[in-house]
């Protein structure tokens, strides 16, 4: 059986990146209900479907991943912004 890690209530583990760069990251609860966040969970849903087994793997460059969630924890103003690596994952 698999290593057990605690895990901080209120978040939640999820696999990060692509091919071999894999970083596993905590995310708040609350970050999953922000459209930014929600357009990850698309990509996820696109690359593997929506009935993905363990943990919940994204398909995004980690960099871009981290960016995407500060400017989530971040926003204090309903601001529209868009954000390169969400329109162009592959570009990154």
């Amino acid at each position: 059986m698999g290593k057990r890690v605690s895990v901080q209530r209120g978040h939640i583990p999820v696999l990060v990146g692509e091919g071999k760069e894999l970083q596993r990251v905590l995310v708040h609860r609350q970050v999953l209900q922000h459209p930014y966040f929600t357009g990850l969970l698309e990509l996820a849903s696109m690359e593997f479907g929506h009935d993905q087994k363990g943990v919940l793997r994204i398909p995004c460059d980690v960099k871009c991943f981290h960016t995407i969630v500060q400017l989530i924890r971040s926003s204090t103003r309903r601001k529209k912004v868009t954000i390169s690596c969400l329109l162009f994952p592959k570009l990154m």
